[in-house]
């Protein structure tokens, strides 16, 4: 199967593609970066294709178009490119560039999550995680309950034993930013670095941070702080940092050297990372700043209701940190790559 992969350049998006990529069998990926000459031409091309992107249209339109909306060098890529069965996107603004290919070269078009304008109309298949589950059932939805990733227990497994760290107990933390909804402040940061530093020198344990762009700078610097001088901190990765060792990146080594993880509930995308990883997890609810909950909420409280996560506030977290590091127990990760392969798999079974 030769597959286009979109890319918009943001990494959550590039990970959901990847997930699904590397556990495709026969896959032959080759990936655009997609850039627009402006956001102005992005914004209209969705829109133009909510309005005819259900029609035939010319091949030569169909170039017009995409050598308008996008950047000479990624109208060259694609002009480069003879055939293709499957085109395959995560984010809304390469979503009209999905469908454009799609027609051009009669291929299959997915996307993962619900793109806005165009919604999942036109798509042959519609990746969309729980908070965008569709009220009526579509026939092109394939549902999961997060987003696909990267993440498998057994990778995780393989890569702690190859780090070859001492044992003892370790607490992966990582750390998301603001979004209209929720905000991480500096007095959030300075609680939660004195509640790790007391459960880490009750226990003996080792604590490995990482922070994401996301993550306001005032944040990010009372974290270095105090992490990069604390012996209780074995390894605090900022967004920029290189890779850990020849073997591993810094967030995929948190994630395996861990016994248990703490993500803060802002970010949607490390949430599902760490439910698939096998390891304990507690979403972190910090400041809100929201009127009305956020859906994703719905989604932790499905996956608390199912003790694949736990869900507190800085108030007991680290009774919630003690409690989960006794029992020892692995919950059932989440596997929505699984779903999301099986199902593109079963859209070329059908047009056999």
């Amino acid at each position: 199967m030769k597959i286009i992969v979109l890319s918009d350049g943001k990494p959550g998006h590039y990970n959901q593609s990847l997930g699904i990529v590397q556990r495709l069998p026969a896959c032959d990926a080759h990936w655009i970066d997609v850039r627009f000459r402006s956001k102005f031409r992005d914004n209209l091309l969705r829109c133009l294709m909510c309005l005819i992107g259900w029609m035939p249209l010319p091949r030569s339109l169909m170039h017009a178009l995409l050598r308008w909306s996008c950047h000479d060098d990624t109208y060259v890529t694609i002009s480069d490119i003879s055939s293709a069965d499957c085109i395959l996107s995560t984010s809304s603004s390469v979503a009209a560039v999905n469908l454009l290919l799609g027609r051009i070269f009669r291929a299959k078009t997915v996307t993962c999550r619900r793109p806005s304008p165009l919604g999942t109309r036109d798509f042959d298949l519609a990746i969309l995680p729980m908070l965008s589950w569709p009220r009526r059932h579509r026939k092109n939805a394939c549902k999961t309950v997060g987003v696909p990733n990267q993440i498998l227990p057994a990778n995780l497994d393989a890569l702690k034993a190859a780090l070859a760290h001492p044992d003892c107990p370790r607490i992966g933390v990582l750390i998301g930013g603001t979004d209209k909804h929720e905000h991480i402040t500096e007095e959030d940061a300075a609680q939660l670095l004195v509640l790790l530093s007391a459960v880490a020198e009750k226990i003996g344990a080792e604590v490995l941070v990482t922070t994401s762009r996301r993550t306001p700078p005032p944040v990010r610097e009372c974290l270095a702080n105090v992490l990069k001088s604390a012996p209780w901190c074995h390894l605090f990765v900022e967004p920029d940092d290189c890779a850990l060792s020849a073997t591993a990146n810094p967030y995929q080594a948190i994630l395996a050297l861990s016994e248990l993880l703490i993500v803060t509930a802002d970010s949607f995308s490390m949430v599902c990372e760490a439910a698939s990883s096998g390891r304990p997890v507690i979403v972190l609810t910090l400041s809100p700043s929201r009127s009305r909950e956020p859906k994703r909420y719905q989604v932790y409280r499905y996956l608390v209701e199912r003790s694949i996560v736990h869900q507190c506030s800085l108030h007991n977290l680290a009774e919630q940190v003690l409690q989960l590091l006794q029992e020892k127990r692995r919950p059932h990760p989440l596997d929505d790559t699984a779903t999301a392969v099986d199902a593109i798999c079963r859209l070329f079974e059908r047009a056999i």
